[in-house]
């Protein structure tokens, strides 16, 4: 058994200091009075204080501490004061629930990787912490939300830590103000001094990003309030634009609530590998906001590139050939012909119309509309006749609109649930959208033809010149 190096408050046996910070250490002691039951003991050393503002946050912590309960955050159990036996300052505690476990910091320094479904699993679990903090009246902001802040225990239970006592106070040049957290995690609002539930929001995109990438968040910053998410990041889709969200540094642009990005966790959408995005036909994923210009001839398919002129002039045609059948046979006082004649000839003005109409509708969402990526929920394949079956949805605001498909469209042939569509819809009328974008096996099998079939042409084109 170890033998307790200083015995406090004739109750915790102190074993050994488990870490040091900036304003005091952390030990852990053994309970004499719960049956020895190992607590976790934080001191502040006033000898280490710089300001007062130190002995406010650990008082702060304390009162903070005491009121909450969540299997996410060390129980509290008291905090105590010691007075000197000479004339030096006294000793402040804090005695919380010992947490057998290592940070996530040390994981990282030990060499552990972390994949996605990792990764997904911490952010969860310290969202529903996040989700309990800033749901209290009044809401608790950590501000320090880091690798290092965050234990997980053997069964793999996240907890976070450091409300504030022992936290680093850093100054840098020219900002002309202490800072309380950790350069890499503090959003740009937090340097101005104010913190809100989004502040934490940040902090955890920028450690998801540390635990993915294995890079400190400080290397990740382009001046000092704009971050930059890899792009070679091994993730989803779907969850690297979580991540470009959490990370936003405008707080109009970034998740508002802990609740906001749960949700988005459990609708799992676009979590297919960024592979089966959008390629480079017919355009890239990522276009200019409207109003846009005409995409080439009026009647053009926004989202094959095809146009619906031969369709057009074919019902004109048709008008044009029924409307002279019908004036000939009224002519040759043939009625039934005259009858016949008048039924084909509303049939194909009203195709035309509909050619006119929807080639229209295509158009003004096309130039009006607001781009988005939607997926693929469900596919059913009709092998009698070939048609694809598909239905979809894409986000709206907070929410997601539906639709479906059916065609003969080979783009369609191979899309499979989860996988990415792009969508531009009509910001007044939502449901008024048109498909923008086919997954990169599709245009790699368009590409791999095209030059099958360059190929095939310039094959003949020998073989015709040493022919002649």
């Amino acid at each position: 058994m170890e033998q307790p190096t200083e015995i406090l408050k004739e109750r915790y046996e102190v074993i050994k200091v488990l870490g040091e910070g900036a304003l005091g250490r952390t030990m852990l002691a053994h309970d004499t009075k719960r049956g020895r039951e190992p607590v976790a003991v934080k001191e502040l050393l006033p000898s280490r204080m710089k300001r007062w503002k130190d002995l406010d946050l650990f008082h702060r912590e304390c009162r903070t501490l005491e009121n909450l309960a969540h299997r996410g955050i060390p129980t509290y159990f008291e905090d105590f004061v010691i007075e000197s036996e000479e004339d030096g300052p006294p000793r402040l505690f804090l005695v919380q629930e010992f947490i057998d476990g290592k940070s996530l910091q040390d994981m990282l320094d030990d060499g552990v990787e972390f994949d996605e479904a990792k990764v997904r699993d911490i952010a969860r679990q310290t969202l529903e912490i996040l989700k309990y903090l800033h749901e209290l009246n009044p809401p608790v902001v950590h501000r320090d939300l880091k690798p290092a802040n965050l234990m997980m225990t053997e069964e793999g239970r996240v907890v976070l830590i450091d409300f504030g006592a022992v936290r680093e106070a850093i100054t840098f040049d020219g900002v002309g103000s202490t800072i309380v957290g950790t350069f890499g995690y503090m959003p740009p609002e937090q340097y101005a001094g104010k913190s809100v539930a989004a502040t934490d929001l940040f902090a955890l995109g920028a450690t998801c990003v540390q635990l993915l990438s294995g890079r400190p968040p400080s290397e990740l910053f382009e001046g000092l309030h704009h971050f930059k998410v890899p792009s070679n990041l091994p993730v989803t889709l779907g969850f690297e634009r979580m991540l470009l969200k959490l990370t936003e540094p405008e707080l109009d642009d970034r998740y508002v609530t802990a609740a906001e990005v749960l949700e988005d966790l459990d609708h799992q959408f676009l979590m297919v590998p960024k592979e089966s995005i959008v390629s480079e036909l017919p355009i890239p994923h990522e276009i200019i906001p409207g109003p846009r210009g005409y995409p080439g001839f009026h009647l053009r398919d926004a989202y094959h590139g095809r146009s619906h002129l031969g369709m057009f002039l074919i019902s004109l045609l048709a008008t044009f050939i029924s409307g002279a059948m019908t004036i000939g046979a009224a002519m040759s006082t043939q009625p039934a012909f005259a009858i016949i004649g008048v039924f084909v000839l509303l049939l194909s003005g009203a195709l035309a119309a509909l050619v006119i109409k929807r080639a229209n509708n295509e158009i003004n969402v096309y130039r009006q509309g607001i781009y988005t990526l939607g997926e693929v929920t469900g596919r059913f394949w009709s092998q009698s006749n070939e048609i694809s079956n598909l239905t979809y949805r894409y986000r709206v605001g907070k929410g997601f609109q539906y639709g479906c498909v059916s065609t003969q469209d080979k783009a369609y042939r191979n899309l499979a649930p989860g996988d990415p569509l792009g969508v531009i819809y009509l910001p007044n009328e939502p449901t008024e959208h048109v498909m923008y974008a086919v997954p990169t096996r599709w245009a790699k099998e368009q590409s791999a033809g095209q030059s099958k079939r360059l190929s095939s042409d310039r094959d003949a084109d020998v073989k015709a010149l040493e022919g002649d």
